[in-house]
């Protein structure tokens, strides 16, 4: 048996915005308005990410397209032997490079998984989510870049950002390695504010659990939710389950 990533991402403007500042990247393949099924190799190098603009029409839309070419673009280039501490310089590098290329007044948040010598590492900036269902719980891996969670103001909007690529004068990314990724029945789902915003993490886990027993695809019901419920912001959902085929 061999040990595969299924992943599929789906982009959606939602109900009520003009735009799709939404986009998704399955490491070679960027796409928004639109859903993609891939499957990957635990050990080969492997990208996945979600962003989220910021600045209202085209600058939103310019802001995470750029984030996830230069991303995609950076982690291409990278030698196969780099320690953790190296890797974590390169994302670094990244989000400074990425946050001083954007004009005023625009920005993007990201969430993503990067697979690398066998090991899964996980990035975010923003309020772009990475969640893990594992031996049926579901535990959350992010905090949001916000000024309720990270700044501890209960009472402030959720949607208040205080760190993202662009959008202000700095901007850092929350790297860290995952441990025990490869469990067999993992299942990892990265999102945009779009669902997380709407859909409770017990819905959530419900669809993956769903999703792991039956094989139905869990982002699909999850963007109709998100949508049942107002659609309020563009929707990007990310599954990747971890699954065994025959070699």
């Amino acid at each position: 048996m061999k040990t595969v990533l299924t992943v599929y991402g789906v982009c959606d403007i939602g109900c009520k915005k003009p735009s799709n500042e939404d986009m998704i990247l399955l490491n070679d393949v960027i796409f928004r308005d639109g859903s993609m099924k891939k499957e990957f190799d635990i050990n080969k190098r492997v990208v996945i990410a979600v962003a989220d603009g910021i600045g209202g029409l085209d600058k939103g839309e310019i802001a995470s397209e750029m984030a996830l070419n230069k991303l995609k673009g950076f982690l291409e280039k990278i030698p196969d032997d780099l320690s953790k501490q190296e890797l974590k310089e390169v994302f670094d590098v990244y989000t400074q490079e990425t946050h001083s290329a954007m004009s005023q007044g625009m920005g993007s948040t990201i969430a993503g998984l990067f697979l690398y010598q066998g090991k899964v590492f996980r990035f975010h900036a923003g309020d772009s989510r990475i969640y893990l269902l594992c031996n049926g719980g579901l535990a959350r891996l992010t905090t949001d870049h916000s000024l309720r969670e990270s700044g501890g103001n209960s009472d402030a909007p959720a949607n208040i950002i205080t760190n993202s690529l662009g959008g202000g004068e700095s901007a850092f990314i929350e790297f860290a390695e995952v441990e025990q990724p490869f469990l067999k029945g993992n299942i990892f789902l990265l999102s945009s504010d779009g669902l997380h915003d709407l859909v409770s993490p017990a819905i959530i886990s419900d669809m993956l659990i769903l999703s792991q027993t039956k094989g139905t695809e869990a982002a699909e019901k999850l963007l109709v939710l998100a949508k049942d419920k107002g659609g309020l912001d563009n929707i990007s959902i990310i599954t990747i389950k971890v699954e065994e085929n025959e070699v």
